[in-house]
């Protein structure tokens, strides 16, 4: 039999539950046929791909897992506010012995939706606004406005249109285009400056084998820099004023923790390389940015943590320099603990410039609360004992110039995508001593080393 899809609102209910002791694996099933009802705007041939592999499904413990998986999948789309399904036994003349209908009902997502709240930053937090229109033509699309304004000034409007082609043959690569119309602007006081750019985005996101996830860009922008004091030295004035810049972008990610905030196991490797002028424009360069990360578990709810990072910028020929918004920092709660932003790179008049290259490090150990249950409130806590090193425009392993620094703390995790860190830092080396803050030091973010 093949699968149909209705748009009937009333479907049967399950058949009456079977007793967890049985084998179902023992039952001989097959699905004669797959209802999918509540789609309005929907095309048919945009959910069928989410549900073909029930007509696989040989017994009844198969025709189970393999409706838990179309659920995710069909959640995948971006089409449902709601849905269940049932399984009942199939009926009529086409009606197979072992035969069994599988019926899904979902509530489609409404033309116009938006949402107010907040997101974590790097060290900051932020308003935002969205409004968007999904499942836009009835294959997935959607249409996004989002402008968010944070505490550091930093304010982003953009505009996006994503196109999913999870029905297609490249299906379970689960690809997706967008085009983006993007807004700007940022400042950086530990440089004296603000950026402000404009552009549009080409974006195409896909997975491969192994869990691969790739997602490749070219970006179009006007960056205009701008200072923010008025006493500031010639090397940044030599930033000032708008550029054209055309990005050939590629970031590849491999995520195969157990958790994002507070992993105890698994390894993640994010890997971004960028080719700037390639098409024109007055900003040409190439650059990798690689971060690398193991977790091994240890006893006792005990967790060590491994991370590393590396950058290299290299200017493209009968090229203007690269400007200063394009060039790498380090320093500060998210990558070494215990100085202040970008502290541990050059300087010049106590202005932060930028650096070609850097590498920094990390080894940590993680630890429950003790004399509390990891239960509950007291598991978004974890103790924090943390080394850090790393230095700027040099790959030389040696102590010239290494900044690194120890200590102690505290975090808290917010949802699964920030953490609040609260750390005493003990320096250890330090090129430049007046840019570390010893003693306790706030922190919160997403993305640390």
């Amino acid at each position: 039999m093949g699968a149909s899809t209705s748009k009937k609102e009333n479907l049967p209910q399950s058949s009456s539950p079977t007793k967890r002791n049985v084998d179902l694996s023992r039952f001989a099933a097959r699905v004669d046929n797959v209802n999918v009802s509540g789609l309005g705007r929907t095309h048919d041939d945009y959910v069928n791909r989410a549900v073909r592999n029930l007509f696989k499904a040989k017994t009844f413990n198969e025709v189970v897992l393999e409706v838990k998986t179309s659920i995710k999948q069909l959640e995948e789309l971006g089409i449902y506010k709601s849905l269940r399904a049932s399984i009942d036994i199939s009926r009529g003349e086409n009606a197979t012995e072992n035969g069994y209908e599988v019926s899904f009902d979902g509530v489609e997502l409404s033309r116009l939706t938006g949402k107010i709240g907040t997101e974590i930053g790097q060290n900051e937090g932020a308003v935002t606004v969205e409004v968007a229109s999904p499942n836009l033509f009835g294959r997935g699309e959607r249409l996004t406005v989002h402008g968010s304004y944070s505490n550091h000034k930093t304010t982003d409007i953009n505009i996006k249109l994503t196109k999913p082609y999870y029905h297609t043959i490249l299906g379970d690569f689960k690809p997706e285009t967008s085009i983006i119309l993007s807004k700007y602007t940022a400042e950086f006081p530990w440089s004296k400056y603000r950026t402000d750019n404009l552009g549009l985005i080409l974006d195409a996101a896909f997975w491969l084998p192994a869990q691969v996830h790739h997602n490749v860009q070219l970006e179009t922008s006007i960056r205009e820099i701008g200072l923010t004091a008025r006493q500031v030295p010639l090397v940044l004035r030599k930033n000032c004023g708008p550029r054209l810049a055309t990005i050939l972008r590629h970031t590849c990610t491999i995520d195969e923790r157990d958790s994002t905030i507070y992993p105890s196991r698994g390894i993640f490797l994010r890997s971004t390389q960028e080719i700037a002028g390639f098409a024109g424009g007055n900003v040409g360069y190439t650059s990798t940015n690689t971060h690398a990360e193991l977790n091994v578990p240890l006893f006792a709810g005990i967790s060590a943590q491994f991370c590393g990072r590396i950058g290299l910028l290299r200017p493209a020929k009968m090229s203007p320099p690269v400007p200063i918004s394009s060039l790498f920092t380090l320093g500060g709660p998210q990558s070494l603990r215990g100085y202040v932003m970008a502290g541990a790179g050059e300087h010049v008049d106590g202005i932060a410039v930028g650096a070609h290259s850097y590498m920094a490090a990390g080894a940590h150990l993680w630890a429950p609360l003790p004399f509390f249950s990891r239960q509950g409130f007291a598991n978004l806590f974890r103790l924090h004992f943390f080394l850090n090193c790393g230095k700027t425009d040099s790959f030389v392993l040696d102590a010239t110039n290494l900044a690194s620094s120890m200590g102690v703390g505290m975090a808290l995790r917010m949802g699964e995508r920030a953490r609040i860190e609260f750390n005493y830092c003990e320096p250890l080396t330090s090129k430049n001593s007046h840019f570390f803050k010893k003693g306790f030091q706030f922190g919160i973010g997403y993305d640390f080393i």
